[in-house]
């Protein structure tokens, strides 16, 4: 029966100590982002929890969905999921856009407040105009041009972009990219 005892406080134990050492290996954002979510929670501001609970369960999920369930998300995974949410909560805010069927002015409102908390948890970006310069650059430098030359020019713009790629969308770069090697 004693043993029974301690073998349960001993699981308990460890368990607390894994939690424990998983906040410490949070991305900073998604740190950012619970440490928004207490403050909203000590405001009072329902919205806010309601947005960054189901932001934070996403970045849960994609973690768990990862090759090792056990690890938390990376920045890049986080910054993904973020934008994911800021993309369905544009297309809820259309639906309920003045001059659509089912209008709703409050609705409409309550989406667009989301997506402006949301995206200034996102950190900031390279303007399309420095990333398309980058771009042109790179092509520029080359000596053939085609499809074929789309992995080394995506490897070196990831290298100059180096810690703000993580917040530049990576299928309009690819577009761009592809675009610049056609011309």
């Amino acid at each position: 029966m004693f043993a029974l005892r301690s073998a349960t406080r001993s699981v308990s134990v460890r368990a607390l100590h894994t939690t424990a050492m998983r906040a410490a290996e949070r991305s900073a954002l998604e740190t950012k982002l619970r440490d928004g979510l207490k403050t909203a929670m000590k405001a009072k501001d329902k919205a806010a929890v309601t947005c960054l609970k189901t932001t934070i369960s996403d970045i849960t999920n994609a973690a768990k969905l990862g090759a090792d369930p056990n690890e938390p998300a990376t920045q890049e995974a986080v910054i993904t999921a973020i934008r994911k949410a800021v993309e369905k909560r544009n297309a809820a805010a259309s639906e309920y856009a003045a001059g659509t069927p089912g209008a709703n002015e409050d609705m409409f409102a309550s989406f667009q407040n989301e997506i402006v908390l949301l995206r200034s948890y996102l950190p900031d970006a390279p303007s399309s105009e420095a990333v398309q310069a980058i771009i042109d650059e790179i092509v520029g430098g080359l000596e053939t041009r085609g499809t074929k030359q789309t992995g080394p020019v995506m490897k070196a713009l990831w290298e100059r972009l180096g810690e703000s790629r993580a917040s530049v969308d990576k299928k309009d770069v690819a577009k761009r990219v592809a675009d610049a090697l056609r011309a």
